[in-house]
Parts: structure tokens; sequence; C-alpha cells
């Protein structure tokens, strides 16, 4: 099993990370809701999610999707996608849900109005493929809604890692280096006549440990350097850091890409 099955086999250290997010957001609107602001839906669209876990986007928005949407809701792990049944309950009729891998979209040319990639488009290997399939599969004036972080994303978590032991660093780093906000444009522009990004502004005001502690196990490549007598070293540590500050602030830097499909 590679590194990243093991990562999204379930959703359950997925949610260890949102949990950290949820409880300890500064911005009231929660990410969901916003990434569900951007979206614009024509009548009887067509919607593909790719990598759609345990379907929260729709979960937290159910009430808003439009009565015509038809939507299919992907993952490359089976195991997100009996989550995403469960967490939307009853109300997973409303779906169809497919195990597939982006870099081969198994849908003819022009099928989609809208395809969403939350959060995932750099874990794709091949990402240039992926993107070009997504072009493929939209109908003309298709968009495609992809989110990811900025490289700049929770620094002052790695600066709080750096501090503990200079060997450790934030493993959300590299998801940028491969598809962040700063270069997302350039690779989506190869498949996409427009480019749009936009920011989304929130930050982190975190006044407990254990969340803290939650968060760095739910990354394998930082627990190997973080367990046993080792683990209760960082928990004292970060002990010591809130009885002193009294709050960590972390700040946030994330944001949405909107590429439309060229008439």
């Amino acid at each position: 099993m590679t590194l990243l099955s093991e990562q999204y086999s379930d959703s359950k250290k997925f949610m260890a990370r949102i949990e950290l997010h949820r409880r300890f957001r500064t911005n009231p609107h929660l990410w969901t809701h916003w990434i569900f602001d951007q979206f614009k839906f024509p009548r009887n669209a067509n919607v593909l999610e790719l990598g759609s876990g345990n379907a929260l986007l729709w979960k937290s928005n159910l009430k808003r999707i439009p009565e015509d949407v038809h939507i299919l809701l992907t993952d490359f792990s089976d195991g997100m996608l009996n989550d995403g049944r469960k967490v939307l309950g009853d109300d997973s009729k409303k779906f169809e849900f497919k195990v597939m891998d982006a870099q081969e979209i198994t849908y003819p040319n022009d099928s989609y109005d809208i395809v969403i990639a939350n959060l995932m488009l750099y874990h794709v290997p091949d990402r240039e493929k992926a993107i070009s399939e997504i072009s493929r599969v939209l109908k003309p004036e298709g968009v495609l809604y992809a989110t990811t972080y900025s490289s700049n994303n929770m620094k002052e978590f790695t600066d709080l890692l750096n501090n503990y032991d200079e060997n450790l660093y934030n493993p959300i780093e590299p998801f940028a280096c491969a598809f962040g906000l700063e270069n997302g444009e350039e690779q989506l522009s190869k498949s996409f006549e427009e480019v749009e990004m936009i920011n989304h502004i929130d930050s982190l005001e975190i006044t407990e440990t254990e969340p803290i502690v939650d968060y760095v196990l739910s990354f394998g490549s930082i627990k190997g350097n973080i367990d046993g007598d080792n683990l209760e070293g960082f928990k004292d540590y970060l002990d010591d850091v809130l009885d002193r500050d009294g709050v960590i602030k972390i700040t946030k830097d994330t944001g949405i890409f909107i590429a439309k499909k060229p008439i």
C-alpha cells in the first residue's frame, strides 16, 4: 500500500485535520459553504467531482443543491466513497458514486457542465494528463472548480514544528509545490482558455493541545518522528507554548481556481 493509499483508505485521518480547522477557524463562514458559493449551475447540470472523499462538501450544502442537478461523486478510494455514503445517509440516493482515477476519466467528450477537484489535484501523479482529461469531458463553456493551498499556508505551523525539532516539516508544503495557488494557473492554462483565482481568507486560533497532536499524528510523515516518549515531549512543548502565549495563531492561505473551457 502506498503512503497516499494508506492516508486516504478511509476518512479517519482526513477528519482529524478537518476537526482542527472546524473548531479553531476565525472565519465564521464554512470553507465548504464558501466553495459552494463559487459554483454556478446551469439548468439540468451534470456535475463530476473528482476525489470527493467523504462528501462533506455536499453534506454541508444539501439544501442549496438545485433540484435538476445530476452529481457523480468519484474517488480512487472505495473506502472514502463508502464513508461518503455514510455521511450523506439517506441523501446519498441523490448522488451516484464510482471509483475512478482522475488520470483516466471513463466518460465521453463533452459530458459534464462542471468538474470539481477540491484539494486533490496535487495528489495526482500525472497532473497534466488529469487536467487534459477534465477539459476533455467538460462541455463547451464547462467549468472546472479546483481548490488548493498557497506555499505560505499555515506557515506558523511549520515554525511550531521546527522549533520543537528542526527535522520536522509541514507535510502539506509539498502539495502547494505540486499544484498550489502560485503555480496552478500555469498548469491549468495548458488546457483551459480562461483561469481565475480567488483567495479564501481565514486563520486558526488554537487554544488546546490535543487537537494539534491529533492533526500531527494524522500524517504518517510526521508520526515517525513524534511517537512514544517523544510524543509526550511534544505535548509538553505545546502546553508550554500555550501557557506562554495563550493561543497559537496560524494563518491560512487557500483559494479556488475557476477554469473555463472555450466554446
